[in-house]
């Protein structure tokens, strides 16, 4: 899984550990997919950092000096608290130590040591759910599937056909990243042979096409890397 290739594509995150070497592997690693982490050895530098720069998600250790980490997850997932996604990684393992952290707060929970990939992973899915909860911002795109439109940064609104919505929720779910052409296709139902691909190039300049169309709209922002596939390069929210 690459890094994004432009800095606006990159996701913000707060750790909490108090053990250095960790919490310097952890912000070096996550770096590779996309990550820009922040790390903190305790609950009060993790509220001063809340307070200069607030990320969409946070890992916490349980065992932390001071408050710890269980009930640093039940203040902030307190009600009327912006959203945040939290994730536990700790060295505590058994299913009542996971029982506890999910009912203080956590949406996931990983015991040390943790693959790099699979913490990634937690940490754009939650990065994305929390921005849909946060809902969209006046530079948002946004995907209703019910009505199979596309809604522009203007308030206008663009009909799509079952191809276009399915391509872009695909691009939705892969924020800022480029989705490989194999998997669009994959998703479309279609074959991996050359006239596809040429099918694909086609019913993506006719998208970009209809929003042209859009008086005082802009261009579609989505991206082709050459010979790989294609990104989403603005906020794209997936409407319930």
């Amino acid at each position: 899984m690459p890094p994004p290739s432009s800095p606006t594509d990159r996701i913000p995150l707060l750790i909490c550990e108090d053990e250095a070497e960790l919490r310097a592997i952890l912000v070096t690693g996550l770096a590779y997919f996309g990550i820009d982490a922040r790390a903190v050895a305790d609950g009060v530098a993790l509220d001063a950092e809340l307070q200069r720069q607030r990320p969409s998600v946070v890992v916490l250790d349980i065992g932390l000096p001071g408050e710890n980490g269980l009930a640093i997850a039940r203040r902030l997932s307190a009600p009327g608290n912006p959203p945040l996604g939290i994730i536990m990684l700790t060295a505590r393992g058994t299913l009542d130590d996971r029982l506890e952290g999910m009912q203080d707060g956590a949406d996931v929970y990983f015991v040390k040591p943790v693959d790099l990939r699979e913490l990634a992973g937690a940490i754009r899915n939650l990065h994305q759910r929390v921005r849909q909860a946060a809902g969209p911002t006046q530079s948002a795109y946004s995907l209703d599937a019910l009505h199979s439109t596309l809604g522009l940064p203007t308030g206008q609104h663009v009909s799509l056909t079952t191809t276009e919505l399915r391509l872009l929720q695909l691009l939705a779910l892969n924020p800022g990243e480029v989705v490989a052409r194999s998997a669009l296709l994959q998703n479309l139902e279609q074959p991996q042979d050359l006239p596809a691909m040429q099918r694909l190039e086609t019913q993506i300049s006719r998208l970009r096409s209809k929003v042209r169309q859009v008086k005082g709209a802009d261009p579609l922002p989505i991206q082709a890397s050459h010979g790989v596939g294609y990104a989403f390069r603005a906020p794209l929210w997936l409407r319930p």
